[in-house]
């Protein structure tokens, strides 16, 4: 095999391709990056067993052939050389794969393509074109709402149909859920009608992976292909058959009549918490919320540390005098909230209580109060 390339064209595909590959863990052929010359493109092509990469290139391509190398050597090489073109050839007798570029000479231990499995190609029907960025964004704001457990049936994104002509993107971990609605007539035709999952260690890969501009993707039984719309790299990852939990009932009490309704500053809320953090211990984790017409009352109290107390401005239609919930998982919900002023539906004093930007009703984070008794907060219900 020889060819020459040019790096600023294929760098940050290969830095892709190289994070896929495990750093520590995993046989050698999963720290593998092959390399495929063939006609005037050349392909690098990655995986951890379950994502797969493939970043392909243009190529003055001398002589065809497929050779594996190491995957962080020839990521970190090319990272640090250079713009402008190189020549990797191999050398059979001594397994061996060269890199020149002008007088700079280097040689890695290649691996035979006997090795060689080999990759889901990107289908040919039923691409969706759309947009990187937004794709990503809606993963970051669903993202901290998903179980870290690998085996749980709510550590997974889900994507699936709303019946009323939308798609929903949604996740849970028990005591916080989050649900993005978007509407995309072309993607929603492709939705099976229960919705695809996706595992939450996929989706950290997706935000590694994906680009920012135009993309195209297509959702097959089992897999999902994202590609770049100037079609130089794609990535695809394994669907899960996890059930996913029926979400209706704490949604369907956050738009009952008669819940109570506050609206305020996310800036002043956000702080007040961040002061109140200060007085909380691993026992007493809680703020207690206490709502006026025109204010909400922040406090927190323990017996070794002290307690806080502050009142921020807010308008509140309440029925629910005060109510109780863990001080990180406020701070985690506001930070998440990307407007200046936060909307709040309180069911009940223990009820599922909504949470939304004031501007922006397609984005919705849902979490479940403390029980508050007397001077301390002792049990966060699950929903």
């Amino acid at each position: 095999m020889k060819f020459e390339i040019n790096t600023e064209q294929c760098a940050n595909g290969i830095q892709k391709a190289g994070n896929i590959s495990p750093s520590k863990a995993g046989s050698a052929y999963l720290k593998t990056m092959w390399i495929k010359a063939e006609k005037n493109t050349v392909s690098f092509m990655t995986t951890d067993a379950s994502t797969e990469y493939i970043g392909t290139y243009p190529a003055d391509v001398q002589e065809e052939g497929l050779i594996g190398v190491s995957s962080r050597s020839i990521s970190d090489l090319i990272r640090n050389l250079p713009y402008g073109i190189i020549t990797l050839k191999t050398d059979d007798k001594n397994d061996t794969i060269i890199i020149s570029q002008g007088k700079r000479l280097y040689k890695l231990p290649s691996s035979s393509a006997t090795w060689f499995q080999e990759f889901s190609p990107f289908p040919a029907d039923n691409s969706v074109v759309w947009n990187g960025e937004t794709l990503s964004e809606i993963i970051e704001k669903i993202f901290f709402c998903i179980d870290d457990a690998e085996d749980s049936s709510f550590g997974c994104l889900c994507i699936k149909p709303d019946g009323n002509g939308n798609i929903v993107f949604c996740g849970l971990d028990g005591r916080k859920f989050a649900m993005v609605t978007i509407a995309n007539d072309e993607l929603l035709q492709y939705l099976p009608a229960d919705g695809i999952k996706i595992q939450k260690k996929y989706l950290a890969d997706i935000k590694k992976l994906i680009s920012q501009g135009d993309i195209r993707l297509v959702i097959s039984d089992k897999r999902f292909y994202v590609r770049d719309n100037d079609f130089k790299g794609m990535f695809s990852i394994p669907l899960t058959d996890t059930s996913f939990i029926d979400y209706s009932s704490f949604l369907n009490r956050v738009h009952a009549d008669g819940c109570s309704h506050l609206t305020l500053r996310k800036d002043d809320f956000l702080h007040a918490l961040s002061r109140s953090a200060i007085f909380n211990t691993n026992t007493n984790a809680g703020v207690r919320l206490r709502m006026t017409e025109d204010s909400l009352t922040i406090s927190s109290e323990d017996d070794d540390k002290g307690s806080a107390t502050e009142t921020i401005a807010a308008t509140c239609k309440s029925s629910i005098n005060e109510i109780g919930f863990v001080t990180k998982s406020l701070i985690d919900i506001l930070q998440h909230i990307p407007s200046d002023e936060v909307n709040i539906t309180l069911s009940a004093s223990l009820g599922p209580a909504l949470f939304q930007p004031a501007d922006d009703e397609s984005y919705s984070i849902i979490a479940m109060p403390m029980q508050i008794t007397e001077q301390t907060y002792y049990r966060e219900d699950d929903m």
